[in-house]
């Protein structure tokens, strides 16, 4: 027994030096990097946190709300706002973040994909911006993998917090989004209490400066399309200016993503025509792990391609101080009255978000292949690629595929793998040829019972302007669901 307990102190022990050793590692790796880490985010105890919501004046009406409605106690409304709270909040673990996260995302990026982050708007703003400047990167939603893409791109720069749907609060990934400094959000939750905390929350971390990730589409967009932007989280973020001591400049760092395959892109589609996915978390976690041990050994076999390229760009930086001298009403105590102010705010975030979209070469064939009435030959792809470049010369490309050529080269074989296109043939349109041999073309078609998803991938290259006239689907529902 005796000898059990010494080696179970020895365990502690050196699990406590290797916590201490690690810590310190992580520390001097931050300062070597000149990486920024917000200091509220390494507070340890969650009383500080909670002593700042908590004496939020909104969060005190709402528990006396909630007693009154529910005929509770303050005592028991105020164990309810707690747990809400213990929800939401962090606990940011530098070592895991930098350690762990960083080389794992890293890792799953490239395994994947063919990662490219566009980081000159990015070090002009870092550049001239004010040092005690706070920053929220407002993000279009394509995929779960955003999270691991973006927090890749931009771990040189900053550590991010991320507003996280419920979709990932199921373990282990629940503790590990909170350890890389990640919140829990319920988006379709309408308790006023809940509403109070998380919105107290939010406000409280901006004014502490805390650099976060939100995607302002609120979720993943079925069609490929924009989606009309959710008001409530860049409704808290803003409210921190109606405190007068929070003076530090506020940016919105608009955040465009575009991939060449996204990795959910059939279930989306399918939930847009009605086919709702009733998998539960943890069997869509078990789907992701199959997913990713399956692709593992195909690479170990040689077997396996990547999907092509998974792309990071930005929007000219919005400054919020600006914004709210223009719109004073953004800051009205009645959600009414500062409604068009964060629409129109919204808005312009999005819209600077289509500027910075990049085409990627199958999305950009998709378009083309949406737009043709019958099956294409190589030399017209290449010449329809071509025009949109022509065309589009103000939308951000990439700089590896200059012309119409490289772009289908690089392309093809993601839809190629996938069977997106088939092989077909065509009658020239003059029909004969010479002595009066009829001539047939090797041309391509887009599969026909793929259109939903060749659909998806031409409208990711909608403007939001587009998007915005044309408007936005209903989903269809499961008449079975």
């Amino acid at each position: 027994m005796r000898l059990l307990l010494e080696v179970l102190v020895a365990v502690l022990v050196l699990a406590a030096i290797a916590l201490v050793v690690g810590k310190r590692h992580a520390r001097r790796f931050q300062r070597k990097r000149h990486i920024r880490v917000d200091r509220f985010k390494l507070k340890r105890r969650h009383a500080d946190i909670e002593l700042e919501v908590f004496g939020s004046r909104e969060v005190v009406e709402a528990i006396r709300g909630y007693a009154k409605e529910h005929h509770a106690s303050i005592e028991e409304a105020t164990r309810q706002a707690r747990t809400y709270l213990r929800e939401i909040v962090p606990k940011f673990n530098l070592l895991a973040y930098y350690r762990v996260g960083a080389p794992l995302a890293r890792a799953i990026m490239h395994f994947l994909y063919r990662p490219v982050v566009e980081h000159k708007t990015l070090r002009d703003f870092n550049a001239t911006a004010p040092k005690n400047a706070v920053v929220v990167y407002l993000i279009n939603h394509r995929s779960n993998a955003d999270y691991v893409l973006v927090a890749h791109m931009l771990f040189k720069f900053v550590s991010l917090s991320y507003a996280v749907g419920e979709w990932a609060r199921v373990w282990p990934l629940n503790h590990l989004f909170k350890w890389f400094g990640g919140y829990f959000i319920r988006r379709r939750y309408r308790e006023p209490l809940y509403h109070a905390v998380l919105s107290t929350f939010v406000s409280t971390i901006t004014k502490n400066g805390v650099t976060q990730g939100v995607f302002i589409e609120g979720g993943l967009t079925r069609d490929g399309a924009f989606q009309k932007p959710k008001l409530g989280m860049l409704d808290y973020i803003v409210a921190g200016k109606r405190d007068p001591g929070f003076s530090a400049p506020l940016f919105l760092i608009p955040t465009a993503i575009n991939y060449d395959r996204v990795l959910e892109d059939r279930n989306l589609t399918e939930e847009l025509v009605g086919k709702e996915d009733r998998r539960t978390k943890s069997d869509k976690l078990q789907t992701t792990i199959d997913f990713l041990f399956r692709n593992l050994l195909r690479s170990i076999l040689k077997r396996f391609k990547r999907y092509g390229y998974a792309v990071v760009t930005f929007g000219t930086p919005i400054a919020v101080d600006e914004f709210v001298g223009e719109h004073p009403a953004i800051l009205a105590p009645v959600y009414d009255d500062r409604k068009a102010a964060l629409t129109e705010l919204a808005e312009r975030v999005m819209l600077e978000i289509s500027n910075a979209l990049p085409v990627t070469p199958v999305t950009l064939l998709a378009r083309v292949f949406a737009d043709a009435a019958e099956p294409l030959t190589d030399a017209e792809i290449v010449d329809a690629i071509d025009r949109y470049r022509e065309t589009w010369r103000n939308r951000v490309w990439l700089l590896r595929e200059k012309t119409g050529e490289a772009i289908w080269r690089a392309a093809r074989p993601v839809v190629e793998l996938r069977h997106l296109i088939e092989p077909a043939e065509r009658w020239r349109s003059d029909l004969f040829e010479g002595s009066g041999v009829p001539v047939i073309e090797e041309a391509w078609r887009w599969n026909p019972r793929e259109t939903l998803l060749r659909d998806y991938y031409a409208n990711s290259l909608m403007t939001f302007d587009e998007v915005k006239q044309r408007g936005w689907p209903e989903r269809k529902r499961d008449k079975h669901a």
